[in-house]
């Protein structure tokens, strides 16, 4: 996707973002049990949603190295995710809160089935005070993409980190 094609999206209320509201610390992928930030595209929405890009922001210095990564779904599944903590999703156009968007933002999940990691996006040194940013964002750019049934979530490997996660999509027909 061009930025024109974005902006054209934009402009039709086709693109949204959600953005945790407070610090969450991301699970490690081999639980169904999720925290941090989970996109589900619901079974049966009649969309594909389109990641655009994606950010991770660190609001406590880690101790130790970590990998983020993007994790999608297993496969797609009509089971509905359960237990969940709701983000509030928005129209990227600066219009508020949607009542149009498909897709559903949790802080907290039960998934209906288990993430594989798919897309490495950051990692944070033993000492990042000192050697670099403690902020990750991701131009996907249409590289990931959610169908009827899917979802994706920010996981790690080595040390959990605590944060904020956004993300930003454009739904178009499936």
């Amino acid at each position: 996707m061009s930025n024109i094609d974005l902006a054209s999206y934009n402009r039709q209320g086709k693109m949204f973002s959600a953005c945790n509201q407070t610090a969450a610390t991301v699970t490690l992928i081999n639980t169904s049990t999720a925290t941090g930030f989970i996109l589900s595209n619901p079974w049966g929405s009649g969309k594909k949603l389109v990641i655009v890009e994606g950010t991770f922001n660190y609001t406590t210095v880690p101790t130790a190295t970590a990998s983020l990564f993007w994790c999608l779904s297993v496969a797609p599944s009509s089971v509905a995710h359960a237990t969940t903590t709701a983000i509030t999703i928005y129209g990227a156009d600066g219009s508020g809160s949607s009542t149009v968007s498909v897709a559903r933002a949790y802080s907290a999940s039960t998934t209906p089935n288990l993430p594989v990691y798919t897309r490495q996006f950051g990692y944070s040194p033993t000492t990042p005070a000192t050697t670099g940013g403690l902020t990750f964002k991701d131009y996907i750019d249409g590289a990931l993409l959610l169908v009827p049934g899917a979802y994706l979530q920010v996981s790690y490997i080595t040390t959990a980190p605590v944060g904020i996660t956004n993300m930003t999509w454009v739904e178009v027909p499936a």
